[in-house]
């Protein structure tokens, strides 16, 4: 026995006093720690959630203005909004767990034409894109995509929808549309500019934006060889980071 243990145990009622005043500091501050160190474990595991594509202002949608736009039958992502590049990059690995779309109010005449050029109804679903390295015009790979959404009960209004796609950092998260969206913006200043997947030359002519194809099957490669400036598709993507 060591002489503080001996001590202890001889000093009678005033030793075993003491032991149960030292066992019950030796307790509290156990207590602490266990605490503080939950504490600790809780601020290590803390994620942060960051909003791509977000910015000050959202520019008003197209339509029902003439000319009345809307993008159909591609891929595509904003390259530049006027306050930054490549606001659709995932900086750190994380996922994705929202996303939302502005969307304009067509008149009924309007939409007639887009169901009729594009196919009916309107939707959209998030794609999770990663550049294929030395490619020009660049060339995407499709590593993931959401769910589809029907949109026609979501026209005139900002709407919300949960995800949950796992991202890496680099990556990119685009938005596929297989029908048409009025999510899209145009007329604005010439660093607003979005890039579609469609091949070089078939950007502008009607009939080859009518027969584009979306990126729809997950690991396909796709070029994206069209970029188009003064305009933007109105979306964000909600990531939370590892």
């Amino acid at each position: 026995m060591s002489r503080s243990s001996q001590g202890a145990f001889n000093a009678g009622s005033a030793g075993v006093r003491g032991r149960l005043a030292l066992m019950f500091g030796l307790a509290g501050c156990l207590a602490l720690l266990v605490a503080l160190g939950a504490s600790a474990g809780a601020a290590t595991t803390s994620k942060t959630t960051v909003v791509l594509g977000g910015t000050a202002t959202v520019p008003d949608p197209s339509c029902p203005e003439s000319p009345c736009q809307a993008i159909g039958s591609v891929t595509g992502f904003q390259v530049s909004t006027g306050q930054g590049s490549l606001p659709f990059s995932v900086r750190k690995s994380g996922k994705v767990k929202s996303w939302t779309l502005t969307l304009s109010q067509p008149t009924s005449s309007q939409r007639s034409f887009f169901n009729g050029f594009f196919g009916t109804p309107p939707e959209a679903r998030l794609a999770i894109l990663r550049r294929i390295p030395g490619t020009n015009p660049p060339r995407y790979n499709l590593r993931a995509q959401g769910s589809i959404h029907v949109l026609s009960p979501y026209l005139g209004q900002t709407v919300k929808f949960g995800a949950s796609l796992p991202v890496e950092k680099g990556d990119i998260v685009g938005l596929t549309v297989p029908t048409w969206a009025p999510a899209f913006a145009q007329g604005l200043p010439g660093n607003n500019a979005w890039r579609a997947s469609r091949e070089p030359g078939k950007c502008i002519n009607s009939t080859d934006v009518r027969q584009g194809e979306p990126q729809l099957k997950v690991g396909s490669n796709a070029t994206y060889g069209c970029r188009y400036s003064t305009a933007r598709l109105l979306y964000t993507v909600t990531v939370v980071e590892d």
